[in-house]
């Protein structure tokens, strides 16, 4: 019999995009799954009118919080989740008809998996491949480089205190992922487009990238949640960020932006920043 599968959807005045989103899941090939629904304090009138649709719908469970951001969001739906495994979606991204039935074939294959994605294309206002990295340790050491349309076991989420409620401006998916690998679980990447992110004019991860005060206090917070991790990872870490130097360097150059001693300035900027990260004092000669 198959393990149950729980999509999990918060919304927040999403009622043009909520339909289609749904409908990519009630389409799914692997057809043991349920779909919980987590309005978070919605005001638009015709997101309202579709969750109202929604509470009659034995396929679909609603539940209800009071607008207190994706993380919480999601730590409700999957508190009250039946399944096995958890993936989240939100309410204006779709997935392939494929993707729980290739997911759960593909984190069953080893007990150390505890993530499984895919690659994914873009839709909306941009339409294309989602030229994200594939999947390393070392590439995640650097960056996010996995969406939260993933899929993991919910007694993981549960083992390490679900989604991070402080990360407030985003970046919670990042820090979860850290907190999975941090108990010794892998992340594996099925090769093949399974999921499809919409770009819209503005959205949470746009304002965020907009305020680059805020990005540096998401990263920051990241690294002091997880300090026992980046002990352990010290010099994985440290050489990671030397490769986004010479590589950022590097760019520059080509550019050609800059004069000599702009660039100069440039690499002291860089070095007085990893002199700040006490798990990189002492490694700074490896850069």
């Amino acid at each position: 019999m198959d393990e149950l599968v729980s999509i999990v959807m918060p919304c927040y005045n999403d009622g043009i995009y909520i339909e289609e989103s749904i409908k990519s899941a009630y389409m799914q090939t692997y057809t043991a799954i349920e779909l919980i629904v987590v309005d978070d304090g919605s005001d638009d009138e015709k997101t309202i009118e579709i969750l109202k649709r929604l509470e009659q719908d034995s396929f679909c469970t609603l539940l209800f919080a009071d607008h207190k951001g994706p993380s919480a969001a999601r730590n409700i739906g999957i508190g009250k989740a039946r399944g096995k495994y958890i993936l989240p979606l939100d309410a204006d991204d779709t997935i392939d008809p494929t993707y729980i039935e290739k997911a759960v074939e593909a984190i069953e294959k080893k007990p150390e998996y505890g993530v499984v994605y895919c690659y994914a294309d873009t839709f909306g206002m941009i339409n294309g491949p989602w030229n994200l990295p594939s999947y390393s340790f070392e590439q995640m050491l650097k960056d996010n480089i996995v969406f939260v349309t993933s899929l993991f076991y919910r007694e993981d989420w549960e083992k390490v205190g679900g989604f991070n409620e402080n990360m407030k401006y985003g970046m919670e998916d990042y820090d979860f992922w850290i907190s999975i690998l941090e108990i010794g679980r892998e992340i594996y990447q099925i090769p093949e487009v399974l999921f499809h992110y919409r770009i819209k004019e503005q959205s949470r991860s746009t304002l965020l990238e907009e305020n680059i005060d805020n990005i540096k206090k998401m990263y920051r917070l990241i690294y002091d949640n997880h300090p026992t991790f980046y002990t352990r990872y010290r010099n994985e870490y440290a050489l990671a960020l030397r490769d986004v130097i010479i590589e950022q360097a590097v760019s520059n150059r080509v550019k050609g932006g800059r004069s000599g001693n702009q660039r100069s300035n440039r690499y002291a900027d860089y070095y007085n920043e990893l002199r700040s990260k006490p798990i990189l004092r002492h490694f700074i000669k490896k850069i």
